[in-house]
């Protein structure tokens, strides 16, 4: 089984900004040319491509989470198209060995909840 996958990372463009979920909480989405250039590129780098049970085509994710006081990223979660993409993105998240700089953010990507769209495209099965 030949599998060939590339990541198409949602929001080309754009900027992050911050908005207010209905529970309040300040979230911040992610978009290319932020921040978090880095952590989008270790995502992928780490995405196992190979698994027989993702869904074919193109695949929508948004991957949550938070950061502690030291950076470390924290209280992962990935919802999506299909849940065992939004598994890896966790797994993939959640192993990682990397805090995010709190002092490099400005003070508009501050957030109690990041969001980062993810699209992975899965092709020939």
């Amino acid at each position: 089984m030949i599998v060939l996958a590339m990541f198409v990372l949602a929001g080309f463009f754009g900027i992050a900004k911050a908005q207010e979920t209905e529970k309040n909480i300040q979230e911040v989405v992610l978009r290319s040319g932020d921040a978090f250039g880095e952590l989008r590129k270790l995502v992928r780098d780490n995405f196992d491509f190979t698994a027989a049970e993702y869904k074919e085509g193109l695949v929508n994710s948004d991957l949550r989470f938070s950061l502690g006081e030291n950076g470390k990223i924290t209280n992962i979660h990935a919802s999506g198209d299909c849940k065992n993409v939004s598994r890896e993105l966790e797994t993939v998240l959640s192993k990682l060995l990397y805090k995010v700089d709190v002092n490099k953010l400005s003070h508009s990507m501050m957030a109690t909840t990041y969001v980062m769209p993810v699209s992975v495209l899965i092709t020939d099965r």
